[in-house]
């Protein structure tokens, strides 16, 4: 039985984390894993045009049309979507650090208007799964931190090859602590609409932010009980 898991948050929430630790925990179970992050920077002509955007070549954030930044990220899905039917199909169980739900929570959080943002919501959503056919989640974690944590993750010092994208530039997503934290609550709105998605708090009262082990288990035990409904064919 194959499964298909996005797991969202703001940058530097802690998905790759927890996807590392998912991929372990089912390769350690004798699951056929696959795993890929979107955007694919500088791989193909739209993540290439990505990292570009992202490294404030055509300018500041809100310079280009937010729709148009939204396609952008949903033809480097569609790009990529026949590789993961491809997994789904041989019963892989298939991870993504970020997908459909980021570009609506990014590209909405760049729209004062309202209506305006219900209206690229509804396009993206339309785009991406019907005119797009790509695959659809069985379930997306919302990884839900304090803002602080968030703004001390981001100001930090961040390598790795991950970054090569960038070129020593930084990324405009990334810098923008108000755009920041309108995603944040784009992400809240969305947990409002959209069963398929569910939060993962990951700090506790006092606004601590809980081990890694205390939200991997979290994680685990709602996985365990939408496997058990999917087993039984309800979703």
């Amino acid at each position: 039985m194959s499964m298909f898991i996005a797991i969202e948050g703001l940058d530097g929430s802690g998905k790759s984390t927890q996807i590392n630790l998912l991929i372990k925990k089912f390769e350690a179970e004798g699951k056929a894993t696959r795993f890929v992050h979107f955007p694919r920077l500088n791989q193909g002509i739209f993540g290439e045009l990505i990292a570009s955007f992202l490294r404030g070549e055509y300018g500041a954030v809100n310079a280009v049309h937010p729709q148009l930044v939204a396609l952008l990220f949903a033809e480097d899905r569609k790009q990529f979507a026949e590789t993961i039917q491809g997994w789904l199909a041989e019963g892989c169980y298939v991870l993504v650090d970020r997908y459909v739900l980021s570009n609506i929570a990014f590209q909405c959080a760049k729209t004062k208007d309202e209506h305006e943002k219900e209206k690229l919501r509804q396009w993206i959503n339309m785009f991406e799964y019907e005119f797009q056919a790509i695959p659809k989640p069985d379930l997306s974690f919302y990884l839900e931190v304090p803002f602080e944590f968030t703004q001390r993750a981001l100001n930090a010092a961040r390598e790795g090859e991950q970054r090569n994208y960038l070129k020593g530039k930084e990324d405009i997503h990334e810098k923008d602590l108000e755009l920041q934290y309108a995603v944040r609550k784009e992400y809240e709105q969305i947990l409002e609409m959209d069963e398929s998605i569910v939060k993962v708090t990951c700090c506790d009262e006092h606004q601590q932010i809980k081990s890694i082990k205390e939200i991997h288990e979290l994680i685990l035990d709602i996985l365990e009980t939408k496997l058990t409904i999917k087993a039984n064919g309800v979703f």
